[in-house]
C-alpha cells in the first residue's frame, strides 16, 4: 500500500528544501485536467453536458476551502497576523469544507447510467471524488499546521477531527436537505431552523456518524503518513 501512496502524498505535502514548492498544487491540477478531459470527451461524444456542468461546479466548491486556507497561509507568512482575519477565514473554510468529500456522494448517480457508459462514468466520478477528497485533506492539513502553534497539539487535533465530523453532517445537509454552503450567507435563518430539526431525522445521525468516522480515519492516516514522510 505504501508504495502506491508515496508519490501522491509526498507531492501534496511538499515543504521548502524537500521537494519543489507548489508540487502539491501541480499534482491536484493534473487531476483536474484529467477529470476535465473525461467529462469534455463525454460531452462531445454524447451531446449531453450534464456531467460536465454538475461535476465542474462541485469540483469548484470542493477547491474553494483550499483556496481560502492557501490565501490565509500566505497572508500569515507575509506578516498579517490579525486574529479576526484568522477566525473569519477558518469559519469560511469550515463552512465550505463539506463540499470536498461531498463529491463522493455523486457516485449515487451510477445507478441511472446506461451500460454503454457505465464503466467510463464510474471512473470519471471516482476521479472527481478522489480529487475533491484530496483537496479537502490538503486544506485540513494546512489548517492543522496553522492552528497547532496557536492552540497546542491536542486542542488542534480536537478541532481537526471535529471538522471532519461536521463535514459528515454537511454532506447530509447537501445531499438530502439540498442546502449548500452559500446558504450560510444567503439564508442563515432558514438554515439555522433546519439545523435545529436535523436530529428528528435518523438518517442525519447515520450519515454524520458514518461519513464523519470515515473522514476522521482517512485524515488521521493521511496526517500520520505525511508527518512521517517529512522526517
Amino acid at each position: 500500500m505504501q508504495h502506491l501512496l508515496t508519490p501522491f502524498a509526498q507531492t501534496l505535502v511538499s515543504q521548502p528544501g524537500q521537494t519543489r514548492p507548489g508540487k502539491g498544487l501541480t499534482a491536484l491540477a493534473g487531476l483536474i485536467l484529467a477529470g476535465l478531459s473525461l467529462v469534455t470527451m463525454r460531452g462531445l461524444l454524447t451531446g449531453n453536458w450534464w456531467f460536465f456542468i454538475v461535476l465542474i461546479r462541485n469540483l469548484f466548491l470542493a477547491f474553494f476551502p483550499l483556496g481560502v486556507v492557501l490565501v490565509l497561509r500566505d497572508l500569515r507568512t507575509a506578516g498579517f497576523l490579525n486574529r479576526w482575519l484568522l477566525l473569519g477565514s477558518l469559519a469560511v473554510w469550515l463552512a465550505f469544507l463539506p463540499n470536498a468529500p461531498y463529491i463522493i456522494t455523486d457516485l449515487f448517480h451510477i445507478q441511472h447510467i446506461k451500460p454503454p457508459l457505465l464503466w467510463f462514468d464510474t471512473m470519471t466520478l471516482f476521479l472527481f471524488a478522489q480529487t475533491g477528497l484530496l483537496a479537502g485533506l490538503y486544506s485540513t492539513l494546512i489548517v492543522h499546521r496553522i492552528v497547532r502553534p496557536l492552540a497546542g497539539m491536542w486542542p488542534t487535533w480536537g478541532l481537526m477531527l471535529g471538522s471532519q465530523v461536521l463535514s459528515g453532517l454537511g454532506i447530509y445537509l447537501g445531499r438530502f436537505g439540498r442546502w449548500n454552503s452559500w446558504d450560510v450567507l444567503t439564508s442563515p435563518l432558514a438554515l439555522t431552523r433546519a439545523l435545529t430539526r436535523v436530529y428528528q431525522d435518523h438518517l442525519s445521525l447515520k450519515m454524520t456518524v458514518s461519513y464523519g468516522f470515515v473522514l476522521v480515519v482517512v485524515y488521521v492516516a493521511f496526517y500520520w503518513y505525511v508527518e512521517d514522510a517529512r522526517r
